[in-house]
């Protein structure tokens, strides 16, 4: 397949002024370090809970996104979860195709727990992110790295071949993505063996406790559903939250209502129960 590199960066742009749509909230410090060679933004709350850190890994497709189209929804995510949260931005495709944005966040959740031995780590990705964040887990358990103690997934991107039955049924609905521009990305990151670097192709024996959100108004509906499918049957304490009317990253364009906060008030709750278990 062939790639449109100017699809790619005029989506790069578009999507960066998403960020723009409502503000970081104003009690969350940022600050961006270097680490590993690779740029991370550190979102820091009033009175965060204590060795405890969220390590996120935004959606775009593996090929666009950035902390601009993320910064204010991280920021009301690290307030609303009272954690501190690592955001890594990671290799981004066609220029840096799969599986350099894999290594990226393994590279810095290496580093995280040496660094903080003590700390619970938690991962939340959404889109594609979520699924980077599917691929993470798998080869955190291949290389025996500290466990992840919970992770939630926001419309996760499970299945890069896009072929699920949702693609289709869902794409009168669907207001911010569609199957030609999935595709796009996924051929970009993958190139044409999508297999390799498909999240849904793994095989796991075990999964960290985990909570998925998704909206009706999507076409990677399915892929939520499928995921949580597979993994309820290797960990109990697996939760699915279906939002109706809602669309995908239902937090990107709106973070003041009623299904956002409800969104981030379940994945803290989630969290919260996890800890200490």
């Amino acid at each position: 397949m062939n790639i449109n590199n100017q699809i790619i960066e005029d989506n790069r742009i578009l999507y960066d002024t998403v960020g723009n749509i409502y503000p970081p909230h104003d009690k969350v410090a940022i600050r961006t370090e270097t680490i590993q060679n690779i740029t991370c933004h550190w979102f820091t709350p009033e009175n965060p809970k204590q060795q405890e850190l969220i390590i996120y890994m935004h959606g775009g497709g593996y090929a666009i996104g950035s902390f601009q189209s993320h910064k204010a929804m991280v920021s009301h995510f690290a307030n609303g979860l009272e954690r501190t949260i690592l955001f890594v931005e990671y290799s981004l495709a066609p220029e840096k195709p799969y599986p350099a944005g894999l290594n990226d966040v393994l590279s810095i959740y290496h580093r995280a727990a040496l660094q903080f031995p003590e700390y619970d780590f938690y991962m939340i990705g959404d889109s594609a992110g979520g699924g980077l964040t599917i691929a993470s887990i798998y080869e955190i358990y291949q290389q025996n790295l500290k466990p992840v103690t919970a992770v939630a997934l926001i419309s996760p991107w499970y299945n890069l071949e896009s072929d699920n039955p949702s693609s289709e049924s869902r794409q009168h609905l669907d207001q911010i993505l569609n199957k030609e521009m999935v595709q796009t990305f996924a051929h970009a990151y993958a190139g044409n063996d999508l297999s390799k670097a498909d999240p849904s192709q793994l095989n796991f024996e075990s999964f960290p406790p985990v909570f998925v959100g998704v909206g009706t108004n999507e076409i990677l509906f399915d892929d939520s559903i499928n995921f949580f499918d597979m993994v309820y049957k290797i960990q109990e304490n697996a939760q699915l939250k279906i939002y109706g009317g809602q669309g995908h990253v239902l937090t990107q364009l709106d973070i003041s209502g009623s299904s956002p906060q409800d969104l981030i008030a379940n994945i803290n709750h989630f969290f919260n129960s996890i800890h200490h278990v």
